[in-house]
């Protein structure tokens, strides 16, 4: 898949990758140790750095759900890089459905089309709460709008390549206990190559409906997913 990059306008859509994120309960915090440091008679500075691939702005490769599926390594650069469509659902309530009325509602309004081969950015203004964030862990105790069947099944049919959203997941879950979830739209997207990004933030910056995205996984061998950072071009 090949695909131009335009503009002149750059917007970062990611979270910073910290200590003390929002995460699903039992995902490890990011930790940054040092081994060497220069304040400590060492000639340089280095790290070690440790996180769990699915916390922060991060995308998901197949292989998280799918046992044979695409590990992040594999990804097509092609799928990570390229036109954008940004569906604005700033109006839905926390914790609402997210339908394919929704969507096609927003279509009929903008007159903008969804496309084969767009990555589709879900903006619903939840990253507003991503500072609340602390030991009460207020975030998680928010509910996000969130995929259903009808929006996941439409997306599928559009034949996009990527869906992108602000919360720490676009499925309706108990992060406290992810085991009762259903994962609708992760059971739909991955077995079917469409890849996911999640805890995206800034997408009220972008301010039309369409852009140019570069989200750069690491390429890490046998992976289920990676940090991103995600830029939007307009």
């Amino acid at each position: 898949m090949r695909y131009e990059i335009q503009g002149n306008r750059v917007i970062d859509l990611s979270q910073m990758l910290e200590p003390g994120i929002p995460a699903p309960v039992g995902f490890p915090d990011p930790q940054l140790e040092f081994f060497k440091r220069m304040d400590q008679g060492d000639v340089i500075n280095v790290e070690k750095i440790t996180f769990c691939p699915h916390s922060g702005t991060h995308m998901d490769a197949p292989f998280h759900f799918v046992k044979d599926g695409i590990t992040v390594e594999q990804a097509d650069p092609g799928v990570i890089a390229g036109s954008a469509v940004v569906v604005d659902l700033c109006h839905k309530e926390d914790g609402a459905p997210i339908e394919k009325k929704d969507v096609t509602d927003w279509e009929e309004r903008t007159g903008e089309k969804i496309r084969e081969g767009d990555a589709v950015l879900l903006m619903t203004g939840f990253s507003r709460y991503w500072e609340l964030n602390d030991k009460e862990e207020k975030f998680l105790l928010k509910k996000w709008p969130y995929i259903t069947r009808s929006v996941a099944d439409y997306f599928l049919e559009k034949k996009i390549r990527l869906v992108g959203v602000e919360s720490m997941d676009l499925d309706l879950i108990d992060p406290f206990d992810l085991s009762s979830s259903e994962f609708i739209g992760h059971r739909t997207f991955l077995p079917n190559g469409i890849y996911i990004i999640e805890n995206l933030t800034n997408l009220d910056q972008i301010g039309q409906t369409r852009c140019s995205i570069i989200a750069s996984p690491l390429k890490i061998k046998g992976a289920t997913g990676s940090p991103v950072r995600v830029i939007a071009i307009v």
